[in-house]
């Protein structure tokens, strides 16, 4: 009877193990952040094969992540805005829904929100900056920060 109670036990931690590793090593659909909210520069955005020359070719990148500079080229052709932390990356048609203020005394901030799909560092030590694809841009409005000239 022992021998069996030990055998049941050791068959439902084998079942419990195995359920814990089949969730954790398969894709999981929750992988994606709904409803992040971003502020990026209302400048408008940059073409990203523009920013990957620059991180490839500028100083202030220097140090960067080729891993995370392949998978943005294997992104296409999408554009990057640019972030406090970063790079807010998506397609044309989600970066159509974000206006582009130019103005010499102020300072224009985009606010929207959209769902993460991925984010990734350049590595960089000295200038960190994080790269984040994102789709279903919902705009929200601006921000203005006024210099006295």
């Amino acid at each position: 009877m022992r021998d069996i109670i030990i055998l049941a036990v050791i068959v439902l931690l084998v079942a419990i193990l195995g359920i814990v590793l089949g969730f954790s090593s398969s894709p999981n659909v929750n992988d994606v952040t709904n409803n992040t909210t971003f502020n990026v520069s209302s400048g408008g955005p940059i073409p990203l094969s523009v920013l990957i020359n620059d991180v490839k070719t500028e100083e202030w990148y220097r140090g960067y992540d080729n891993e995370t500079v392949n998978w943005m080229e294997s992104l296409g052709d999408k554009y990057a805005w640019v972030s406090s932390e970063g790079y807010v990356i998506m397609d044309k048609s989600d970066s159509n829904k974000i206006p582009s203020i130019y103005a010499t005394d102020v300072d224009y901030w985009e606010i929207f929100s959209a769902d993460v799909l991925e984010k990734h560092s350049l590595g960089n030590v000295e200038n960190p900056r994080e790269i984040v694809l994102v789709k279903n841009v919902k705009y929200i409005g601006e921000e203005a920060y006024y210099y006295d000239v």
